[in-house]
Formats: structure tokens, C-alpha cells, sequence
């Protein structure tokens, strides 16, 4: 039986290159010193980097990782660590260190929220644990109408993603009117003409309540109630979505909605951080 260090450079790293940022992460010093150098270069970590990372890179707002790191590696460690801002500090991109897919986030500046420019409804403040600038804060309205829109072409291709409402509520001031009724959650397809998309994605509409339900008897299950994330912010999941093998729906457009239209308390104390895609498998 050949010794897999007896195969050359070029064909190891193509072997390494056909597993998983993971594998080679947690496998590669295990063997030796020259399999090491080999899980290290950029032949190997080329294939984990997408082919449009050095555009994504381009549109960072702040200081670029591809100028401060010498390799793909640095580069892909850099990105699953460090989520970097892009658009005018609209959106983030960052990678998954188990696949090296990407994942986004769509700040509260890239979303549409009714009466979002009227400062009697929603203030816009710089919240220190965001990623973002600034962050959409409720002061108070009736109605809660929350849209955010991405291509599928900045997704990866044959992947399941989770989408995720990321948000918290003010700490120096009450927060009223969540716990009347759930917010209703949605992920759809458009057309980039703004159509529904038939017969290729049936959305499930999903009810959350943000903060425990008033009256607990109508509450459900903690399934709909947020989670709080690693970062101390809390989420909901909206919905999963499925990107094609080959990515062929080139004018899909995701729009993923929360909305409480229909029972008219006043509302107030959210902070609207953003909704963040993040693969799933």
C-alpha cells in the first residue's frame, strides 16, 4: 500500500482540497511536517475560498483582510472569525469554518422598514454589541413591517440556509406591545421584477412571539420564542430556503418578511439589528 506521503505535492493537496476546511484544519498537523506545509498552501485552500471572495473583499468598508493576510488560509480563518462589512456598512459576509460557504447579514440599513425614516417611529442609533453602525430602534408605532431582499447568487450553491431575525430590546427604557400577538414570519422568491416566483418555493408563513405572550395560556411552544445567540442578541428562525446545485436561479430574489399587522397596540423598545443567513448543510 502507498504511503500517502509518497504521492506528490500536487496530488495530497487535491486529495485535502476534496474534504473540508474542518478536516484539514483538525488533521493536518497530526502526520507531519511536510503534510502540514501541504494543508497550508493555497492549492488546498483555493477550493474553500469562493471564486468571488477577492470582489467580496473589494467592497469591505474598513481595512481589507486580502491586504493583510498572505494566503487563501489567513484569508479563510480571517473570514470565518471576523464578519466584514461590505455595501457602506449595509451588509456583512463571512465564511463557515465547517464548509466554507457563506454566510450574510443584512444590517437594519439595507432592510425596509415602514415609517423607517420618520424619527417620531424610528430612531437610528450606533448600539456598541452590533456589527453594524447603526441599528433601527422602535420608539413607538403600531404596525411592525420588516422586508429584507438578497440575490441567491451570493449564496452558495446545494445548500440549505437558516434565516434569522437578530435582534434585542432598549435597556434604559420599557418595552411594550410584543407580548399582544406573534409577529408572522415568511421567506419567498421573487423575480427581480419584484413578481412571486410559482411553484418553485411554498414560503411557511411561522408565528414568534419577540417577548413572552401577555395572556400565557395563548402562548405556544418555546419553539416560538427567540433564542438568545452566542453574542448575548436573541433571533428567530424565519424560514430555510434551499439554493440549487448549480445556482441556476439567476434572478431569484429572497424576500424575508416580519410583520404584526393586525392587533394595533402600541409597540416600542425593539432594536433591529438585522437578518442573517447562515448554512445549514
Amino acid at each position: 500500500m502507498t504511503n500517502i506521503l509518497e504521492l506528490p505535492e500536487d496530488c495530497i493537496a487535491k486529495i485535502l482540497s476534496m474534504t473540508s476546511p474542518i478536516d484539514v484544519l483538525r488533521t493536518s498537523a497530526l502526520v507531519s511536517k511536510q503534510f502540514l506545509s501541504i494543508s497550508n498552501s493555497n492549492p488546498v485552500w483555493a477550493r474553500f475560498v469562493p471564486i468571488d471572495c477577492e470582489d467580496i473583499v473589494s467592497r469591505s468598508s474598513g481595512s481589507s483582510p486580502r491586504n493583510q493576510f498572505g494566503s487563501k488560509k489567513d484569508l479563510f480563518v480571517y473570514l470565518c472569525r471576523f464578519p466584514i462589512l461590505v455595501d457602506d456598512n449595509t451588509k456583512s459576509f463571512a465564511l463557515d469554518k465547517r464548509s466554507g460557504k457563506t454566510c450574510y447579514m443584512l444590517g437594519a440599513r439595507a432592510l425596509s422598514i415602514i415609517w423607517g425614516s420618520s424619527p417620531e417611529y424610528w430612531i437610528w442609533k450606533s448600539i456598541p454589541e452590533s456589527r453594524f453602525p447603526e441599528c433601527a430602534v422602535l420608539e413607538v408605532a403600531c404596525w411592525l413591517d420588516i422586508k429584507g431582499k438578497i440575490h441567491t447568487t451570493l449564496l452558495s450553491p446545494n445548500t440549505t440556509y437558516g434565516v434569522y431575525f437578530v435582534f434585542n430590546f432598549k435597556v434604559d427604557s420599557g418595552v411594550t406591545g410584543f407580548g399582544h400577538a406573534p409577529v408572522k414570519v415568511s421567506v419567498s422568491e421573487l423575480g427581480e421584477d419584484g413578481s412571486p416566483i410559482d411553484d418553485r418555493h411554498t414560503p411557511e408563513i411561522k408565528s414568534f412571539y419577540l417577548t413572552s405572550p401577555n395572556d400565557r395560556s395563548k402562548g405556544r411552544s418555546l419553539g416560538e420564542l427567540p433564542v438568545v445567540r452566542s453574542d448575548g442578541l436573541m433571533e428567530i428562525e424565519m424560514g430555510t430556503y434551499r439554493v440549487d446545485v448549480d445556482n441556476k436561479g439567476q434572478n431569484v430574489v429572497l424576500e424575508m418578511s416580519l410583520r404584526e399587522i393586525e392587533i394595533l397596540h402600541g409597540k416600542s423598545g425593539l432594536v433591529v439589528h438585522g437578518i442573517e443567513l447562515r448554512p445549514l448543510c
